[in-house]
């Protein structure tokens, strides 16, 4: 063949290589060739106009999940080359979003250009989870022991811990992750009565396991027990028993996200907080005579507004200087007519309720709710008040609906009362009196100037990206994150295993599917928060994923082992003989000795001391055991509520007294041995002198 044909044998092969690739190239269905960069900007699209409502914090409208593609599939708002896509026919429509902006032209188009072409997925909605080591609960505690051993042995009682690894291990992006610290610190601080502001300490790589200090938010242990008495997730695996020895909590640590959820509202906010049970109580404690601030007509001024965005009907606010800077206080009516109109006499009212917000020692706020009388409530009517920014759910609960209204600080209003005031020629009430506490306008918004600026300054100690809305707030937005519907990944995760093996292990349970939690083995599925937790228990044994301390709540009754327990004794002793009588007779010294932290020799030593009927037997206490007479040890098989003792004669090794009793921790725990010791020894002498 000549070097010509050669030539044009060789070009037409090209060609038809050319027209093969031509062929081959990815082609839409309106003819257009693909944006590689189209995805993305769909999803920026997405996440700014869509994602507050239907997917952020894990909570979606209508369970749509504007950025998870597959989940818009599975709800069917989402068929990709398909014009009659509801997503696309909402959108352009103008149905949507709801109560926002309508997308314009060009947004519209993109939308329907992305779905047109497929709906093509965005590159990067595994690259949080790929990166990253799974977070275990070994590793967890590893650390936890580590911080222990290393923190002064005095301090230790002190050291509590909270735990975002399970968000982190569900591939919760880190993006989500650090407003939920901000979160968790924002409530711990204000929750506290010290000036200074106390932030969490991270432990590990990823800040996922963080140590709080008791003594940072003028916390007691007996207020942390109220905390714990009410956590349901309790994981416990081998090691947990040294950490507990090391700390003297049972439980090593507390999710994040359910302790906001938790803390943030009655009743553990009002523990926490120390709230009184009245408003005269609380303005006790503040330091503030509102009485006399309204009789002397200083450091008092009111405002009145014919609507709020809470309040149904018209409202008087009042704002009274106290130590830590302000406290406001609404009066809240049940309608607008009689003497429930603000107007016919600003003076004399006769509300149905209030609101108070009040500044903290370190300038974050705190509030209270209260009844027609002044009594702490937990809840608002909502026929008085409701939340706006949660439509789905409008009642205000002390707390969070007021930390997410409040998100930057007390709210600006117009006062509408001074006007009609100075326009009145006559009136049935003290018209001057009433012009010097309904002041003008710009001193309310100075005053409200000096309040904003003082909590934005205590809450940028915090974090220096404030949020924008309520909804970004986040202490609402960690707790939302908590009550929203888990995913298989996230279930997983709050039982310790990643979600492949969650999966495998729930699938040939019977009993668990029999519960109803097989729904977790479908794509794109979840469950609700109560159905999981209140099964958890049940997940985390079937699973062979740990134990867990099943105490439903710590007063009045604990479950154990399968069965209800009420706190009772339950004594095994030896009858006494004459022998073991006159060593409890002769003896003058005690020592006591403890095998468990959960009960520390001090606490029966002072509850020893505290019965009457104690004193008289002339026994005392010594630090030396050499020096005692008689030696009472205490201990607590791990993962029970038993808690035993014995009281052994130390010169001849003999037991004279042995018994055990039920109860939650050593506060409840010392009183009963007190009370069994002391009556055992009282009944044994006075059968020796008879």
């Amino acid at each position: 063949m000549s070097d010509k044909a050669k030539r044009c044998w060789f070009s037409l092969i090209l060609c038809l290589f050319a027209l093969a690739g031509f062929a081959l190239k990815p082609r839409t269905t309106n003819g257009q060739q693909p944006d590689s960069q189209l995805p993305a900007r769909v999803q920026a699209l997405l996440k700014q106009r869509c994602f507050q409502c239907h997917g952020q914090d894990g909570k979606a409208a209508k369970n749509v999940f504007v950025l998870d593609r597959a989940r818009l599939i599975a709800a069917q708002m989402l068929t990709p080359n398909d014009a009659n896509s509801p997503l696309l026919k909402a959108v352009e429509s103008g149905a949507m979003p709801l109560n926002g902006a309508e997308l314009n032209a060009d947004e519209k188009a993109l939308l329907r250009r992305w779905i047109l072409n497929g709906a093509p997925d965005w590159d990067n909605k595994v690259a949080t989870t790929t990166a990253r080591a799974f977070v275990s609960e070994t590793t967890l505690l590893t650390h936890l022991r580590d911080d222990l051993e290393r923190a002064p042995f005095r301090s230790r009682q002190f050291l509590r811990y909270l735990s975002l690894a399970h968000l982190y291990n569900a591939g919760v992006p880190d993006d989500e992750l650090e407003p939920y610290r901000v979160g968790l610190a924002k409530l711990l601080n204000s929750l506290s009565w010290q000036r200074e502001i106390a932030l969490p300490v991270a432990l590990d790589p990823a800040r996922t396991l963080l140590r709080i200090d008791l003594r940072d938010y003028q916390w007691t242990a007996t207020q942390w027990q109220k905390v714990v008495a009410k956590y349901p997730y309790s994981l416990l695996i081998p090691g947990a028993e040294h950490i507990a020895r090391l700390s003297g909590e049972a439980v090593p640590y507390l999710r994040a996200d359910w302790f906001v959820a938790q803390a943030s509202v009655p009743p553990l906010y009002h523990d926490l907080l120390g709230l009184p049970l009245s408003l005269a109580a609380l303005e006790q404690r503040l330091s503030i005579d509102s009485a006399r601030h309204l009789n002397e007509e200083k450091h008092v001024f009111r405002a009145g507004v014919r609507a709020s965005g809470v309040s149904q009907n018209n409202r008087v606010l009042e704002r009274h200087a106290s130590a830590f800077g302000a406290y406001w206080r609404s009066y809240d009516f049940k309608s607008n007519a009689g003497d429930q109109n603000i107007f016919a006499n600003p003076l004399s009212l006769t509300p149905a309720g209030g609101e108070i917000i009040f500044n903290l020692p370190n300038g974050l706020q705190a509030y209270f709710l209260a009844d027609g009388v002044g009594r702490r409530i937990d809840v608002a009517p909502v026929d008085i008040v409701a939340d706006r920014n949660q439509p789905d759910d409008p009642v205000i609960r002390n707390g969070r609906s007021c930390m997410s209204c409040h998100f930057a600080g007390p709210k600006s209003f117009q006062d509408d009362m001074r006007p009609v005031l100075l326009k009145a020629n006559a009136a049935r009430f003290d018209l001057d009196r009433a012009l010097t506490l309904y002041v003008a306008q710009d001193e309310i918004n100075r005053a409200l100037t000096e309040d904003e600026t003082r909590f934005r300054q205590s809450e940028f100690r915090i974090c220096n990206k404030p949020a924008k809305n309520a909804l970004t707030e986040p202490i609402n937005a960690l707790a939302r994150r908590f009550e929203a519907e888990l995913t298989p990944t996230q279930a997983a995760a709050e039982v310790g295993l990643e979600a492949r093996e969650f999966q495998e292990r729930l699938r040939w349970n019977t009993r668990l599917n029999a519960l109803g939690l097989g729904q977790l083995l479908t794509a794109n599925s979840g469950i609700k928060r109560d159905v999981w937790e209140r099964h958890f228990s049940e997940v985390v044994r079937e699973l062979g994923a740990g134990a867990t301390l099943t105490a439903a709540t710590f007063t009045g009754q604990h479950t154990w082992a399968n069965r209800t327990i009420q706190p009772q004794t339950l004594v095994a002793t030896a009858p006494v003989s004459n022998e073991q009588t006159d060593f409890l007779r002769s003896a003058k010294t005690i020592f006591v000795k403890s095998g468990t932290v959960y009960l520390r020799p001090e606490l029966l030593e002072a509850a020893l001391l505290q019965r009457a009927e104690w004193h008289p037997l002339t026994l005392s206490m010594v630090k030396e055991i050499e020096a005692a007479d008689l030696v009472i040890e205490l201990n607590r098989p791990l993962f029970t509520f038993d808690f035993t003792y014995s009281v052994t004669h130390r010169a001849s090794s003999k037991v004279l007294k042995s018994g055990k009793i039920v109860a939650f921790d050593g506060n409840q725990a010392a009183p009963k041995i007190a009370a069994e010791l002391t009556h055992h020894i009282r009944t044994s002498r006075a059968n020796s002198t008879q």
